[in-house]
Protein backbone atom coordinates (compact mmCIF):
# COMPACT_ATOMS: atom_id res chain seq x y z
CA UNK A 1 0.00 0.00 0.00
CA UNK A 2 1.50 3.05 -0.84
CA UNK A 3 -0.85 5.85 0.59
CA UNK A 4 -3.06 5.87 3.65
CA UNK A 5 -7.41 5.44 2.92
CA UNK A 6 -9.87 7.22 5.13
CA UNK A 7 -12.67 5.20 5.33
CA UNK A 8 -16.34 6.38 7.16
CA UNK A 9 -19.73 5.21 8.12
CA UNK A 10 -22.51 6.83 5.43
CA UNK A 11 -25.67 7.63 6.72
CA UNK A 12 -27.05 5.00 4.50
CA UNK A 13 -25.16 2.33 6.12
CA UNK A 14 -26.74 3.45 9.32
CA UNK A 15 -29.70 4.38 8.69
CA UNK A 16 -31.34 0.97 10.31
CA UNK A 17 -29.22 1.65 13.12
CA UNK A 18 -30.35 4.70 13.38
CA UNK A 19 -34.06 3.98 13.14
CA UNK A 20 -33.43 1.28 15.32
CA UNK A 21 -32.27 3.65 18.39
CA UNK A 22 -35.07 5.99 17.58
CA UNK A 23 -37.88 3.70 17.59
CA UNK A 24 -36.60 1.94 20.74
CA UNK A 25 -36.41 5.92 22.41
CA UNK A 26 -39.51 6.45 21.37
CA UNK A 27 -41.42 3.59 22.88
CA UNK A 28 -39.58 3.37 26.12
CA UNK A 29 -38.61 6.81 26.78
CA UNK A 30 -41.65 8.95 25.70
CA UNK A 31 -43.92 6.82 28.17
CA UNK A 32 -41.77 7.30 30.70
CA UNK A 33 -42.15 11.35 30.64
CA UNK A 34 -45.51 11.42 29.53
CA UNK A 35 -47.40 8.66 31.61
CA UNK A 36 -47.55 8.01 35.32
CA UNK A 37 -46.33 4.57 36.25
CA UNK A 38 -45.76 2.76 39.50
CA UNK A 39 -41.83 1.74 40.34
CA UNK A 40 -41.84 -1.92 39.12
CA UNK A 41 -42.93 -0.52 35.36
CA UNK A 42 -40.81 3.03 35.41
CA UNK A 43 -38.03 1.00 35.93
CA UNK A 44 -38.29 -1.24 32.82
CA UNK A 45 -39.07 1.83 30.78
CA UNK A 46 -36.23 3.60 32.39
CA UNK A 47 -33.49 0.46 31.52
CA UNK A 48 -34.66 0.26 28.24
CA UNK A 49 -34.77 3.90 27.56
CA UNK A 50 -30.64 3.89 29.01
CA UNK A 51 -29.90 0.85 26.64
CA UNK A 52 -31.78 2.57 23.41
CA UNK A 53 -29.76 6.05 24.36
CA UNK A 54 -26.02 3.86 24.59
CA UNK A 55 -27.49 2.45 21.35
CA UNK A 56 -27.75 5.93 19.90
CA UNK A 57 -25.20 7.53 21.18
CA UNK A 58 -22.54 4.19 19.59
CA UNK A 59 -24.68 4.86 16.37
CA UNK A 60 -23.23 8.46 16.34
CA UNK A 61 -19.97 8.08 17.41
CA UNK A 62 -19.64 5.14 14.38
CA UNK A 63 -21.10 7.82 11.83
CA UNK A 64 -18.68 10.64 12.86
CA UNK A 65 -15.42 8.58 13.21
CA UNK A 66 -13.70 7.01 10.59
CA UNK A 67 -10.89 4.14 9.84
CA UNK A 68 -7.70 5.20 8.32
CA UNK A 69 -5.32 2.57 6.90
CA UNK A 70 -1.92 3.84 6.22
CA UNK A 71 1.09 1.64 5.41
CA UNK A 72 2.12 1.50 9.04
CA UNK A 73 -1.13 1.30 10.89
CA UNK A 74 -4.80 0.82 11.23
CA UNK A 75 -6.30 3.84 13.24
CA UNK A 76 -10.21 4.59 14.78
CA UNK A 77 -10.71 7.87 14.90
CA UNK A 78 -13.43 9.47 17.23
CA UNK A 79 -13.77 10.02 21.16
CA UNK A 80 -12.10 6.48 21.50
CA UNK A 81 -9.24 6.29 19.43
CA UNK A 82 -7.17 3.40 18.63
CA UNK A 83 -4.53 2.12 16.51
CA UNK A 84 -2.76 -1.02 15.79
CA UNK A 85 0.54 -1.15 13.99
CA UNK A 86 0.65 -3.47 11.13
CA UNK A 87 4.32 -4.86 12.60
CA UNK A 88 2.49 -5.93 15.77
CA UNK A 89 -0.13 -7.07 14.71
CA UNK A 90 -1.02 -10.29 17.29
CA UNK A 91 -4.06 -11.83 15.99
CA UNK A 92 -6.57 -11.07 13.03
CA UNK A 93 -10.23 -12.41 13.19
CA UNK A 94 -13.54 -12.06 10.66
CA UNK A 95 -16.50 -13.05 12.38
CA UNK A 96 -19.97 -13.32 10.30
CA UNK A 97 -22.64 -12.89 12.55
CA UNK A 98 -26.12 -13.93 10.97
CA UNK A 99 -29.51 -12.13 11.68
CA UNK A 100 -32.10 -15.25 10.47
CA UNK A 101 -31.49 -18.84 11.24
CA UNK A 102 -30.65 -19.64 7.76
CA UNK A 103 -27.29 -17.48 7.87
CA UNK A 104 -28.59 -15.36 4.66
CA UNK A 105 -28.31 -11.72 6.55
CA UNK A 106 -26.17 -10.57 8.72
CA UNK A 107 -22.45 -8.49 8.91
CA UNK A 108 -18.83 -9.79 9.44
CA UNK A 109 -16.61 -7.80 12.16
CA UNK A 110 -13.03 -7.63 11.45
CA UNK A 111 -10.91 -7.59 15.07
CA UNK A 112 -7.40 -6.72 14.35
CA UNK A 113 -4.94 -7.29 17.64
CA UNK A 114 -1.86 -6.23 19.27
CA UNK A 115 -0.49 -5.89 22.51
CA UNK A 116 -1.00 -2.13 22.55
CA UNK A 117 -4.84 -1.99 21.25
CA UNK A 118 -7.94 -4.12 19.48
CA UNK A 119 -9.71 -2.76 16.36
CA UNK A 120 -12.70 -3.43 15.19
CA UNK A 121 -14.31 -2.84 11.91
CA UNK A 122 -18.33 -3.27 10.80
CA UNK A 123 -19.07 -4.47 7.50
CA UNK A 124 -21.26 -1.60 7.19
CA UNK A 125 -17.60 0.44 6.09
CA UNK A 126 -17.28 1.47 3.11
CA UNK A 127 -13.91 -0.50 1.43
CA UNK A 128 -14.46 -3.16 4.08
CA UNK A 129 -12.94 -5.97 1.82
CA UNK A 130 -10.06 -3.49 0.91
CA UNK A 131 -9.33 -3.36 5.12
CA UNK A 132 -9.36 -6.75 5.26
CA UNK A 133 -7.09 -7.70 2.81
CA UNK A 134 -4.58 -5.41 4.72
CA UNK A 135 -5.25 -7.02 7.97
CA UNK A 136 -4.87 -10.27 5.99
CA UNK A 137 -1.72 -9.23 4.41
CA UNK A 138 -0.04 -7.66 7.38
CA UNK A 139 -1.41 -11.31 9.96
CA UNK A 140 0.92 -13.34 6.99
CA UNK A 141 3.94 -11.25 7.13
CA UNK A 142 3.89 -11.70 10.77
CA UNK A 143 3.10 -15.38 10.71
CA UNK A 144 0.20 -15.17 12.59
CA UNK A 145 -2.16 -18.09 11.91
CA UNK A 146 -5.62 -17.55 10.95
CA UNK A 147 -8.34 -19.68 12.57
CA UNK A 148 -10.57 -21.74 10.23
CA UNK A 149 -13.29 -19.66 10.48
CA UNK A 150 -11.78 -16.33 10.01
CA UNK A 151 -10.39 -18.09 6.46
CA UNK A 152 -13.95 -19.27 5.51
CA UNK A 153 -15.32 -15.66 6.08
CA UNK A 154 -12.58 -14.58 3.58
CA UNK A 155 -13.54 -16.81 1.46
CA UNK A 156 -17.28 -15.90 1.60
CA UNK A 157 -16.23 -12.41 1.33
CA UNK A 158 -14.36 -12.58 -1.99
CA UNK A 159 -10.53 -11.38 -0.56
CA UNK A 160 -7.94 -13.14 -2.79
CA UNK A 161 -4.49 -12.67 -0.77
CA UNK A 162 -2.14 -14.71 -2.30
CA UNK A 163 -1.13 -17.19 0.30
CA UNK A 164 -1.96 -17.32 3.72
CA UNK A 165 -1.65 -19.29 7.10
CA UNK A 166 -4.13 -21.68 8.47
CA UNK A 167 -4.63 -22.65 12.07
CA UNK A 168 -2.91 -25.55 11.77
CA UNK A 169 0.20 -23.80 10.54
CA UNK A 170 -0.01 -25.04 7.12
CA UNK A 171 0.06 -22.81 4.13
CA UNK A 172 -2.97 -22.47 2.09
CA UNK A 173 -3.57 -21.21 -1.12
CA UNK A 174 -7.06 -19.55 -2.42
CA UNK A 175 -8.21 -20.31 -5.97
Amino acid sequence: MTVSSIHRHTFQSLTADYARSGGGLLVTALPLVSVEMTGGVAWVFGIGALLFGVYAINTVIRHRGSIECSETAISVSGPFKRSVAWAEVSDVWLRYFSTRRDGRKGWMQLVVKSSSGTVRVESTLAGFADIVAIAVDAANKKGVDLSPTTVGNIELLGVKPSLFTSGNRSPCQIS
